[in-house]
């Protein structure tokens, strides 16, 4: 049994975008007559703390010190959402200031960072360098998005310890849409690297691959599963876990996850816990 207390007096920051996550229910009821417009009635609205805050709640019950360090932005992303089986059927985004003033913090007084990227401008090139000279133990996600697509690669990481990423961000950095995905996380050359892939389960290295099957099948949100896969595994990666659990943690935080609608929960090492002994 992986030892969840591993990490427990672990001091972990997080920096990265600072994300506002809303959904608006609606019931469609057909096209509109006079315009090829779908025609809703709409229902509640709920708001949630996503990016860089979302991630960083998964790690509440695991780890002694959690903080975050956004910037003074936020993108405001607004989902009409079926009401029914919460499919999402149009997004708008908006970037708008930060209500939330951000702290500044000393990187070298945490045990490790964990970068969120999202592609909207907190992880500049000034902060880049910082984390990339100042973290002890480098965690880094670069989020492929529609509004960043093709321009937020993990290649503009100079250094990272651990990193975690979807298929389709590991093969835009390393130019290569056909190689067998061993091939690709070979040519980004990072040193310990997990690559998701849904439903297929996901893949890591560290000098040797490991691959494990996903969990589960059954979606209800997928949105922030990666999210919570990379902020489970990032202090068990610090901690010196091998690559077989971090592939079991990691998959049973994105089961979890893709089971909650939006952020109205996060991952808890109770849940992990029930999860890989069942």
């Amino acid at each position: 049994m992986i030892d969840l207390d591993l990490v427990k007096d672990y001091r972990v920051l997080f920096i990265g975008d600072a994300i506002l996550d809303e959904y608006v229910y609606v019931t469609t009821i057909g096209k509109a007559v006079k315009e090829n417009a779908l025609s809703s009635i709409k229902g509640k609205t709920e708001q949630f703390n996503g990016g860089v805050w979302a991630a960083a709640s998964h790690l509440h019950t695991f780890c002694a010190q959690v903080a975050t360090m956004p910037g003074d932005k936020l993108m405001v992303n607004s989902r009409l959402v079926d009401e029914i089986y919460y499919r999402k059927l149009f997004v708008t985004h908006e970037l708008t200031a930060n209500p939330h003033p951000h702290l500044d913090f000393d990187l070298k007084e945490f045990d490790l960072v964990v970068v969120t990227d999202f592609g909207h401008g907190r992880m500049n090139k000034e902060m880049i360098e910082r984390v990339t000279k100042e973290a002890r133990y480098l965690v880094v996600n670069a989020q492929t998005n529609a509004t960043n697509f093709g321009f937020n690669l993990i290649t503009k990481y100079p250094r990272a310890d651990f990193v975690v990423i979807d298929e389709l961000e590991a093969r835009l950095a390393a130019h290569d849409k056909e190689s067998p995905i061993e091939d690709v996380i070979l040519a980004l050359g990072f040193p310990k690297i997990i690559v998701t892939r849904g439903t297929k389960g996901a893949i890591g290295f560290d000098g040797a691959f490991e691959r494990q099957d996903a969990l589960t099948d059954k979606v209800v949100d997928s949105m922030g599963a990666g999210d919570a896969f990379l902020a489970v595994t990032a202090p068990f990666a610090a901690a010196g876990a091998s690559m077989r659990d971090l592939l079991a943690i990691g998959n049973a935080a994105g089961a979890i996850k893709v089971g909650i609608v939006g952020h109205r929960e996060s991952v808890t090492k109770d849940a992990i816990r029930r999860y890989l002994s069942g």
